[in-house]
């Protein structure tokens, strides 16, 4: 879908501070504003801040200043509304295990408002294009992990939902399942629903992503779509490599983690890099490599280690 800059935004947030009572600050002064038909992807390393949001989006929470608008309306002081214009699937385990996995689905089809008929249209529509027809009547207790997460996923877009909060949708999924989940996601945008997606799997989310925002310590640090945020390392190039002895890296390589395979180095660097990839090749220490365009693993590790960038490989 081609975004409207002009439209009103169905989810703004406007300088959100939430402190706990141990005086612990969750979130400090976030702002942020979600367009019709926006993929907003939320990402962030463990206690960022991103679970405390969501609680608040969802009127579950109470923040401590600052204001949520959905659709226009005062979510904190109207929390019923957003919980029931929210479609939601939960990164932890849900209440609902005594259900089957068909009943889940309708269930929730029908509880946001779709006539009896129409939810059990939806609720096959949603098992053919998640492949969860074979499990419409194994109970979620049952179910394997995957199963369970594809189902969550299907009873939180089973019903029309100004906004789609989904957190951490892969989890548990198998590599087939999870690439209907990310396609289905893609429709939800194409066809206008408004999506904030919290996610670690930022490889897959890449190219759904309409906007994204890196938040760390409560606050966000960067915003902005991935192409923009891709000029943090536009003069670099992204190496995978699999080494198969003890060998010194070439100088002109960064490591993107202690304890990764995966390396930048800059575009000027690429022939030394070429010669060095050759000599390792022929000495018989090479087993696999991959050159490309750096990824939004790179943005985010730029952004998440601003005073070092990227480790130096010694």
């Amino acid at each position: 879908m081609t975004l409207n800059p002009g439209a009103p935004p169905v989810l703004e947030i406007r300088d959100l501070v939430k402190r706990y009572r141990n005086g612990t600050l969750a979130n400090d002064r976030i702002s942020l504003a979600l367009r019709p038909g926006e993929i907003y992807g939320l990402l962030g390393p463990n206690g960022a801040g991103k679970t405390t949001l969501v609680r608040q989006v969802l009127g579950v929470l109470k923040p401590t200043s600052g204001t949520i608008t959905l659709d226009g309306r005062d979510a904190v002081a109207d929390p019923g509304f957003a919980r029931a214009s929210i479609g939601f699937l939960p990164q932890g385990q849900f209440d609902l295990l005594s259900l089957r996995v068909g009943e889940l689905i309708d269930y929730s089809a029908r509880l946001r408002g779709m006539s009896t008929a129409d939810a059990r249209r939806r609720r096959d529509e949603l098992a053919g294009q998640l492949d969860l027809g074979p499990f419409l009547q194994t109970s979620m207790h049952a179910a394997s992990g995957g199963v369970r997460r594809m189902a969550g996923f299907a009873a939180a877009i089973a019903a029309p939902a100004r906004l789609l909060v989904l957190d951490e949708p892969t989890n548990d999924v198998d590599p087939i399942r999870r690439q209907l989940l990310w396609n289905a996601i893609g429709e939800l945008g194409a066809n206008g629903a408004t999506v904030l997606l919290v996610t670690h799997n930022l490889a897959e989310a890449e190219r759904f992503i309409d906007r994204l925002a890196i938040i760390d310590g409560g606050r966000i640090v960067r915003e902005g779509t991935p192409g923009a945020l891709r000029s943090l390392v536009t003069d670099k190039l992204r190496l995978e490599l699999v080494l198969t002895g003890a060998v010194t890296p070439h100088p002109a390589l960064t490591r993107e983690h202690a304890d990764s395979g995966t390396y930048l180095f800059d575009q000027r660097d690429l022939p030394a890099v070429s010669n060095w990839l050759t000599a390792v090749r022929e000495a018989g220490f090479l087993s696999d490599f991959r050159i490309g365009p750096p990824t939004l693993d790179d943005i985010y590790a730029a952004v998440m280690t601003p005073s070092r960038q990227l480790e130096a490989v010694s």
